[in-house]
């Protein structure tokens, strides 16, 4: 197995968040910054601005209304929805492809992450946490470590099922056991090299929550639970549905009932079909 600092360095090859997403998140979850300045930050790049008005005229919104312009987008999908659509577009291509090493169809993993940030983002939105659009990267981005590590699967494959199946590990800690390392720290190691803060990398990091932990950031947490509603929802790959370990302990910080949870899980399949749907589009 590569030591981390090739694996770090096979990072290289996803191709990079853009940079305008780096200040789009600066500012996106400041409530002081206004709307204007938000959309003429997506306006002056034109590669990111043509995808959005690609996805805004699709069939999947059915405007009479031709979308011409960013402003038009958030007008029209308000800018919660425009900001979401953005980043969705700035990581489609690595997590479209199959990763066979885990037993993920090609596209499955692009499906579980978009899934998984949305049911973040609903969550966020019903605590009213601030820190919204961190979370929904955080969780969209939770598996980049997947990409890289799939590489390097092989036979592992089977050991690390075995583990799993015998020894009642979950995935993180069979990948520490056999290979050494695990996706979600591998992914917030990448996520630092590209810059983020440390409050994504560190949520990407510990997502998992696999290592004994005293105080839970709200941001992990919401993505952990979200991850579990994947997992609960039959989205998850079969490797990744998760022991639910924490479920009750991060409802009860979040302040979440069943109720609320299982209000966000049934608004996601309500759409469900409408979000996939953009998937042939991105």
């Amino acid at each position: 197995m590569p030591t981390l600092d090739r694996l770090l360095e096979e990072s290289e090859r996803i191709e990079p968040v853009p940079q305008v997403i780096h200040q789009l998140m600066d500012l996106v979850d400041d409530p002081d910054v206004p709307v204007s300045e938000i959309t003429e930050l997506i306006t002056y790049e034109p590669l990111v601005t043509a995808n959005l008005l690609k996805l805004a005229n699709s069939a999947a919104f059915g405007f009479k209304k031709k979308v011409d312009s960013v402003h038009d987008a958030v007008v029209l999908l308000g800018l919660k929805r425009v900001v979401e659509m953005v980043l969705l577009n700035s990581v489609t291509k690595p997590l479209k492809s199959a990763h066979q090493g885990y037993g993920l169809e090609e596209g499955q993993l692009w499906k579980q992450s978009v899934s998984c940030a949305l049911m973040a983002s609903a969550i966020a939105e019903t605590i009213r946490a601030p820190e919204r659009h961190t979370v929904f990267t955080a969780a969209l981005l939770k598996d980049i470590g997947v990409i890289i590590l799939d590489r390097h699967m092989g036979e592992t494959f089977a050991i690390i099922r075995k583990t799993m199946e015998i020894d009642g590990r979950s995935l993180v800690e069979a990948e520490r056991h056999v290979l050494g390392i695990d996706h979600a720290h591998l992914g917030g190691r990448i996520a630092e090299k590209w810059n983020f803060s440390q409050a994504l990398a560190g949520t990407i990091k510990d997502h998992h929550l696999t290592d004994e932990v005293t105080d839970i950031a709200k941001e992990v947490a919401m993505v952990y639970l979200a991850d579990s509603m994947c997992s609960m929802s039959g989205i998850n790959g079969e490797l990744f549905c998760g022991h639910y370990v924490h479920y009750d302990r991060v409802c009860n910080l979040l302040g979440l009932s069943e109720a609320n949870v299982n209000r966000i899980m049934s608004d996601f399949y309500a759409r469900k079909e409408d979000i996939y749907g953009l998937l042939a589009i991105l």
